[in-house]
């Protein structure tokens, strides 16, 4: 079973990585070519790309005891592990992997991703920290932290300051965040317990009700543009994927079954992949083609 899927740009193809509870792989799309693997691993708390300005995208691994990190053309080891103790969530941003630790004092983790060097930390949690995204705004990017409470702090990366109040659930674990701009221009912020949760990302007043995804626990959530209309796509602990209306919270197309899910371009065809139940890959097509991608 697929358990984490991610997309990897590579020499302008968008390849997928993914985790099948012992090796991290990446793959063509177009062909299912297999592009590398990873040597056995233990398990793993999270799987990001972290973009790289002078190199190829790197792949960045969350065990119990830190971060590891993979070249993608040959699934060896691109840095030497760095210890950190037991990594909840992860998120890539600027050259850096971003990383909450899982025990007190709960710190927030850089890494630079070109060299593999510790940075110096964003700033200590309350909690654990369960998921990480990074918010593009007007005024400068926001690293946006959820935790075991129900509560996504926000800080800014740059300083290291605290960015407003707690955007607060419940006292669900927050599970999965993503960036939203909607075609209006309007920024939210998304996160997912076992339903869904939407902010302003400016003012951080809450968009609408909670959705209701019929889901112990959504792990996986990204959001992307579909023929005009941006959609949330949910990977449960139901082992179900579901669409959703960004805007609006209704449901989008049909569910299907499935651990993980990601979003790729395949011969310009905007498509879904999803992780299913026996190992192999989905691909799905989203919207319309466009007419000047070829891979």
């Amino acid at each position: 079973m697929i358990d984490f899927l991610r997309t990897l740009p590579l020499d302008g193809i968008d390849m997928l990585v993914s985790w099948n509870g012992s090796r991290v792989q990446v793959r063509d799309p177009r062909n299912d070519r297999l592009i590398s693997e990873s040597a056995a691993l233990g398990a793993i708390t999270g799987l990001t790309v972290c973009p790289v300005a002078w190199r190829d995208p790197l792949i960045a691994t969350g065990t119990g005891d830190g971060a590891g990190w993979l070249e993608p053309r040959s699934g060896v080891a691109a840095h030497p592990d760095s210890p950190a103790g037991a990594l909840g969530g992860m998120a890539a941003w600027a050259g850096t992997l971003l990383a909450g630790t899982s025990a007190d004092p709960f710190m927030l983790i850089r890494w630079d991703a070109g060299t593999g060097a510790r940075l110096e930390p964003l700033g200590r949690h309350e909690d654990q920290v369960t998921a990480l995204a990074v918010v593009d705004l007007p005024d400068g990017p926001i690293v946006c932290a959820g935790d075991r409470t129900g509560a996504i702090r926000r800080w800014d990366p740059r300083t290291g300051a605290r960015a407003g109040l707690p955007l607060v659930v419940g006292d669900d674990i927050i599970r999965a965040i993503t960036p939203v701009l909607l075609p209006d221009g309007r920024r939210l912020i998304a996160a997912a317990t076992a339903d869904l949760h939407r902010w302003d990302a400016t003012t951080g007043e809450p968009i609408g009700v909670p959705v209701v995804v019929d889901s112990a626990a959504v792990h996986s959530l990204d959001a992307v543009l579909v023929n005009g209309r941006v959609e949330l796509i949910t990977a449960g602990s139901d082992e179900v994927v579901r669409r959703w209306d960004a805007a609006t919270g209704e449901p989008v197309g049909d569910p299907m079954p499935g651990r993980s899910a990601t979003v790729l371009h395949r011969y310009g065809q905007l498509t879904l992949a999803v992780g299913t139940l026996t190992g192999a890959v989905d691909l799905r097509p989203l919207g319309q083609p466009h007419p000047d991608r070829r891979t």
